[in-house]
């Protein structure tokens, strides 16, 4: 919770500043965005730090699922931020991911997760949507992966894992699913 509290005050001040989030009841013109390959330099999930040999084939995965009514229609936006020291992982702030809520986006059965590089309908995939139903089932996600087995066990336990969502209205801490083999 260290690094949540700093990391917090540093965000309320992001939100004061970035008055782009629509209330969830107003509906607002939306231009429409320029088309363009999105490119970014941050992994699709989080890789660890290590010699060749400490690398494990397991992943450990930290979800958060928005609540229902959140994004309103308009220019929304979040971050990812994780500090898993105990992985070896430096802190990793990662940058604002920009999307569209609009009632004319297709509600999909699936949920769209967002993740370090974007909004995707896959949970290890690239991002792959731009723009969402205001109604659509969202679950922010990082998945660190190539840890051992019990890197994963620890992370998945320890309080000094700290995995956090930050968007225009708020913050909220991931918690840690259950290690798996990719």
């Amino acid at each position: 919770m260290r690094a949540l509290s700093g990391l917090l005050t540093g965000i309320l001040f992001l939100i004061a500043a970035s008055a782009c989030s629509a209330d969830a009841g107003s509906e607002q013109e939306l231009e429409p965005l320029p088309t363009a390959e999105i490119l970014s330099t941050l992994p699709t999930a989080v890789p660890p730090e290590g010699e060749p040999g400490q690398i494990g084939e397991w992943a450990i995965p930290f979800s958060y699922e928005i609540p229902e009514g959140t994004w309103g229609i308009g220019f929304q936006r979040y971050a990812l931020h994780v500090d898993c020291p105990i992985l070896a992982q430096d802190s990793l702030a990662g940058q604002w991911r920009d999307f569209v809520v609009t009632n004319d986006a297709t509600l999909i059965s699936i949920p769209v997760y967002l993740r370090l590089g974007g909004l995707s309908t896959s949970t290890l995939g690239p991002p792959d949507v731009q723009t969402i139903h205001p109604d659509q089932r969202t679950i922010a996600l990082v998945t660190i992966i190539g840890v051992t087995e019990e890197q994963a066990a620890i992370a998945a336990e320890s309080p000094d894992c700290e995995v956090v969502v930050v968007w225009g209205r708020g913050a909220e801490e991931l918690s840690p699913m259950e290690p798996y083999r990719p």
